[in-house]
């Protein structure tokens, strides 16, 4: 996860990032792209998961509703490269 200063990222932008991370999402992104491919689903997922990411932020509990939500975002993201 890599936030440009003074730009920080929010509480479910950093869910988001971590949970792609943690779940294996990033491992076949070659390692010079990992940022630019965080940025570009930090932008998918603003414009595709504007509720999801609200909901985080509003709330910041990793229930099985919103894990699952994150799934299927890093699903369509990735899907894409």
């Amino acid at each position: 996860m890599k936030q440009k200063q003074y730009s920080p990222m929010s509480v479910a932008e950093m869910a988001l990032s971590l949970y792609a991370g943690n779940s294996g999402y990033f491992d076949k992104v070659d390692r010079v792209k990992v940022v630019e491919t965080e940025a570009a689903l930090q932008t998918f997922a603003r414009g595709s998961y504007a509720s999801l990411l609200k909901g985080i932020n509003d709330k910041p509990d990793l229930s099985k509703d919103v894990e699952a939500a994150l799934k299927k975002c890093c699903d369509e993201f990735f899907a894409t490269l």
